[in-house]
């Protein structure tokens, strides 16, 4: 009967959804005029002689030339122009700059607007190396709605044969020749007008690394040798790329369209274009106000090794500024190291702005002075991170992280971070009781400090890095204590030294030489009868001293991709006891007596995986994470702080936090809408999934606030190691993965606040059940979103800062 009822009810509420829709498409055009078609939708077709390897990206770049667009859809209804019709009398005569966030006109289709999408669509193509492409536009009309097609041929896509120069300088003929390996133009390549530009580019940089400043990219040109490209699809006037210089040279007798390209570097008009030069001086400001600053002869100055600093207060130790300035006096000019010190300076993260200037020297040829303008940042600054969280285990949660940063600690750039933290969990005392008898189940609270060298600390030469990427050195502190209330309080010391520093601009390495905790539990006569019998728990929340080291590689492109497309890569390796067990095998008195406690002996790999398809108004985000730890020697699990879970606000989100898992295993205790578990599900080996697709639903307060949605699922777990008798069914095997993943659907709500702050609203529920072993675990069937019993059990509510990945 319950199941019959749901079903009639989604069956009702589809068909209100279709219904709405229906009544949206019949309002969309009822204030059109006769010769006015709505546009509804853009067809994209994509034809090529040959197989194109990029097919989908091309076809997405191709959109992005459309002018014409239909009016924006949330779940494929115009809501902001059913709006617009609605208050139609009151709007239609308003500018658009006066119209509200929340409305927008018809769009109405423009022929002229069409083919002008079209030219765009063939010369971006041509851009792209695909001459004599074709684009073939039609419109289909049909109950006032326009429905716009482009049939595409992408024509002839070149490949880059022979690459060759003509230089009228020796010289600088020379150093081009010197890295004629490193050229964008690559044989076999297929031809792009951005990949001349890169080369055009890179040629610029190479000569203005050599001491030519006045050398720029007008000074590089590149021409073709034969007139058999028909140039006319070069010309348009009205193509984004009119400036293109037409160069190329198809390969005479070539099958497979091949083409030569003849780069030419010319003086032209220029006379200083071939000087080189020599930087004669190096002054800084490191507070720099205003251009007086240059003439003022009562500012402070100090002078470091030639490079000379003028400031009005001393802000920041010169000799910091100067180990991260790559220009000095005496040196041939170079652009290169211009650059590194501006990505140096603003790794400091104490500037508002950084400009360098170069000025040439009256009178004197070849010779500049350089001046390094610093404005400084606000000194220090403080976040708050809170996060509130409701589930069928905890009826309340709540927590927040208040941080105080001070980037310019003692004046040497040293990034000081102190952080407290805490927070609670409540559940009903008794059922049916909700508000009215809340009891304390858990509070948590602590104290963080960190502090950021700028610089290489340690007994080894920094001759092993080099200059560009030499390591920060970070020292860290805390004290964090999780006391569940009647049961135990577990307290957390820890101390740790770790280096930091970029390989690339996308790729970064973090060591950490050694890490310390000392965890110390109390335990209530309460809790003891709960680890009695209980191995596994008993050795998680024992006393314990942890000593080891770990490594982790981050890949990261977003800035290379420009926030599209981009993908997130670390991975991270650690060690604890392996120190400790040596010294321990040689009979070393240290550990006898500075080391009460048991040690702890394990390693841990874990892995973070994403990646970001950005489309015009929309991303898909999908995130794979994986972790493992081994205990081994006298440990038989790991540290409670060591351990995995799932659940909660940044993982399975349809679970609470610290409750799903491990495995298939559920206690009797986990059920229920007035249980009070007090411990946390933990494990030692976890994989979880996570995809999620955001999209704008619209601006808030003059745009201040923006409201962005997301629909998303999570599918994971956590398991133990080794068996364990107390949690059948909690160890991971291959056998039983399919029915030991969890799963759950959800949908929320993110406001970006003026780009500042992102407060986040997720309400999940599970779909998938390891613990029930019908139907594989889905328990779709069992969905009653009318049902008050099922919501109080199955709807998991989240609010925190941040997105999840």
């Amino acid at each position: 009967m319950g199941k019959r009822l749901f079903d009639n009810r989604t069956i009702f509420f589809h068909l209100l959804l279709v219904a709405f829709a229906l009544l949206a498409a019949c309002n969309t055009t009822k204030h059109l005029d006769d010769k006015q078609y709505l546009v509804r939708k853009n067809k994209l077709t994509l034809k090529s002689e040959k197989k194109i390897t990029n097919k989908g990206e091309l076809k997405d770049n191709l959109g992005h030339y459309m002018i014409q667009k239909r009016n924006s859809t949330l779940f494929g209804i115009p809501f902001k122009l059913v709006f617009y019709n609605r208050h139609y009398y009151r709007l239609h005569e308003l500018p658009d700059t006066s119209l509200p966030k929340s409305v927008e006109r018809p769009e109405i289709f423009d022929s002229s607007k069409m083919v002008k999408s079209a030219e765009n669509m063939k010369n971006y193509l041509n851009f792209q190396g695909y001459f004599y492409a074709r684009v073939k536009d039609t419109v289909t009309f049909a109950k006032k709605k326009a429905y716009p097609a482009y049939d595409i041929t992408t024509g002839i896509n070149y490949r880059i044969n022979n690459v060759s120069y003509d230089v009228d300088d020796s010289a600088i003929a020379r150093i081009v020749q010197s890295s004629i390996d490193e050229t964008a133009l690559e044989k076999n390549k297929d031809f792009t007008w951005g990949l001349i530009d890169d080369e055009r580019s890179r040629i610029t940089q190479l000569v203005r690394n050599n001491g030519y400043y006045n050398f720029t990219q007008e000074n590089v040109n590149f021409i073709h040798g034969l007139d058999t490209v028909d140039k006319t699809i070069f010309k348009n006037v009205e193509s984004p790329f009119e400036n293109a210089i037409n160069f190329i040279s198809p390969v005479k007798g070539s099958q497979e369209h091949e083409i030569d390209i003849l780069g030419k570097i010319r003086r032209e008009d220029d006379t200083e274009a071939y000087q080189k030069f020599t930087i004669a001086s190096v002054t800084v400001y490191p507070d720099f106000v205003s251009n007086k600053d240059v003439a003022d002869n009562s500012m402070l100055s100090e002078t470091v090794d030639s490079v000379l600093f003028k400031y009005h207060n001393e802000y920041i130790h010169p000799r910091v500024l100067f180990e991260h300035i790559y220009l000095a006096p005496g040196q041939i000019y170079s652009q290169a190291d211009c650059d590194k010190t501006v990505l140096k300076l603003n790794d400091l993260n104490i500037f508002q702005y950084i400009k360098p200037e170069f000025r040439e020297r009256v009178g004197e040829k070849g010779v500049l002075d350089c001046y390094i303008f610093l404005s400084k940042v606000k000194k220090l600054d403080f976040t708050v991170n809170p996060v509130v969280s409701s589930g069928s285990t905890y009826s309340l949660g709540s927590s927040v992280g208040v941080n105080v940063r001070n980037r310019n600690f003692a004046k040497g750039a040293n990034l000081l971070t102190v952080g407290v933290n805490g927070g609670i969990e409540l559940g009903p005392n008794k059922a049916g009781e909700f508000f009215n008898d809340l009891t304390l189940l858990t509070k948590y609270y602590g104290v963080n400090a960190s502090i950021d060298f700028p610089k290489f600390i340690a007994p080894i030469p920094s001759d092993l890095f080099g200059n560009g990427n030499l390591p920060h050195t970070i020292l860290s502190v805390g004290e964090n204590v999780i006391d569940r209330v009647n049961y135990f309080r577990l307290e957390n010391s820890s101390a740790n030294l770790s280096y930091s520093w970029k390989e690339s601009p996308t790729k970064t390495w973090n060591f950490s030489p050694v890490f310390v905790n000392v965890i110390n539990v109390k335990e209530t006569d309460s809790f003891r009868k709960v680890l009695a019998g209980n191995e596994y728990l008993t050795n998680s929340y024992k006393a314990t001293f942890i000593e080891g080291e770990s490594l982790s590689f981050t890949f990261d492109n977003h800035d290379v991709k420009h926030g599209r497309n981009y993908s997130f890569l670390k991975l991270s390796i650690e060690e604890a006891g392996g120190l400790l067990s040596a010294l321990n095998q040689t009979g070393n008195a240290f550990i006898d007596t500075y080391i009460t406690k048991s040690f702890a002996e394990y390693t841990k790999f874990d892995f973070d995986a994403r990646h970001y398809f950005t489309l015009p108004h929309s991303v898909f985000a999908f995130h794979f994470y994986g972790g493992i730890g081994l205990p081994y020697g006298t440990s038989t699990a790991l540290p409670y702080i060591k351990q995995y879970f799932a659940g909660g606000p940044f993982s399975l989100r349809g679970w609470r936090i610290r409750t799903l898992g491990p495995g298939s295993s559920l206690s009797t205790s986990d059920t229920g809408k007035n249980a009070n578990v007090t411990i946390d599900r933990t494990g030692d080996i976890k994989l979880e999934w996570n995809g999620e697709y955001r999209f704008p639903i619209t601006p808030l307060f003059a745009g201040a606030v923006k409201m962005n949605g997301a629909i998303f699922a999570d599918a994971g777990n956590i398991w133990l190691a080794r068996k364990d008798p107390v949690y059948p069914g909690g160890e991971f095997s291959f056998n039983t993965l399919g029915q030991d993943i969890a799963a759950d659907v959800g949908a929320g709500a993110r406001f970006d606040i003026a780009s500042f702050l992102t407060l986040r609203i997720d309400v999940a529920m599970p779909v998938k059940k390891p613990y029930v072993f019908t139907d594989g675990g889905w328990v779709f069937n069992q969905i009653d979103p009318w049902n008050s019993s099922w919501r109080s059990n199955n709807i998991i509510f989240n609010i925190s800062i941040g997105y999840p990945f």
